[in-house]
Formats: structure tokens, C-alpha cells, sequence
């Protein structure tokens, strides 16, 4: 039986995630910062490997991407591409004319992929095939709000 789940980057998240990063056996520090304002960098360390965060769950992240890739991490075997710019650009359109410039298969894979994140986030519905028009006003209007 699937259920549905929401977690969020909070603090009531830290120790459930630290918790984590000890149970694969790491041991835990907090490098302290001259700055007032910062507690300082969270390290586990394990072996002859270091990983550091500014917080648990950025920790937890670089754990894994590491458990991910192993050492050579920066050499990994996945695609080349530029996901971030790519999520980004989706997300906050120059112009319709980014939406024009994407192939029908893109469009219609973007189309899809916001009306999951409509549902789940925003509650409400995507029209039924918008236009690109349609689509850059839906996500312009979404990010500007």
C-alpha cells in the first residue's frame, strides 16, 4: 500500500539525518567558523574520507553522492547535462519564445511534469493541452506570485 509523504529541508529533519550518516558508521563533528552567525561546517568522517556540510542534510547529501559515484565522483557514468540550468530554465521562461524553441516531445514532456508538480504542490489542475502561450503565463504567473 503506497502512502503519500511530504519531508521539507527544516531542522526537525537534523537528527533523523544525522542519525542516519551515524548509522553507516561515520563520526560526526562541527568545525566551528569565526563567524558570529555560523555555527560552522558539519564533518563525518570515516576511514580516510571526509565529507563536509554546512548542515546534516547537506552532509547526508554529499554522503550521497559519494555512496553514488565513489571517489572519482566528479568522473562519474551519468549523462552529461546540466540539470540545475535546465530546472531552472523551465522554471523562470525569458520569453514564450524559450517554450517555442523546446520540440514538441520536450513541451510535452514539460507539460506533463508541472501537472504532476500541480497536483502535488500547488493543488490545482493544469489545463488540458495548453498552448505554449498558455504554459509560459501558467509558470510566469506561478514564479512571480
Amino acid at each position: 500500500m503506497e502512502g503519500t509523504c511530504r519531508i521539507a529541508d527544516a531542522m526537525n529533519t537534523y537528527n533523523l539525518a544525522l542519525k542516519i550518516i551515524k548509522s553507516k558508521g561515520y563520526k560526526i563533528f562541527l568545525y566551528p567558523d569565526d563567524r558570529e552567525e555560523y555555527l560552522g561546517d558539519f564533518w563525518a568522517i570515516k576511514g580516510d574520507r571526509e565529507f563536509i556540510g554546512g548542515d546534516p542534510l547537506r552532509l547526508l547529501g554529499i554522503i550521497s553522492i559519494w555512496e553514488n559515484t565513489g571517489d572519482d565522483w566528479q568522473n562519474n557514468n551519468f549523462p552529461e547535462e546540466d540539470l540545475y540550468d535546465e530546472i531552472l530554465s523551465r522554471a523562470l521562461p525569458d520569453s514564450v519564445d524559450d517554450f517555442n524553441d523546446l520540440s514538441d516531445e520536450k513541451f510535452k514532456i514539460l507539460v506533463s511534469d508541472y501537472s504532476i508538480f500541480f497536483k502535488n504542490v500547488v493543488e490545482e489542475e493544469l489545463p488540458e493541452n495548453p498552448s505554449r502561450q498558455e504554459m509560459f503565463e501558467i509558470i510566469n504567473s506561478l514564479y512571480e506570485a
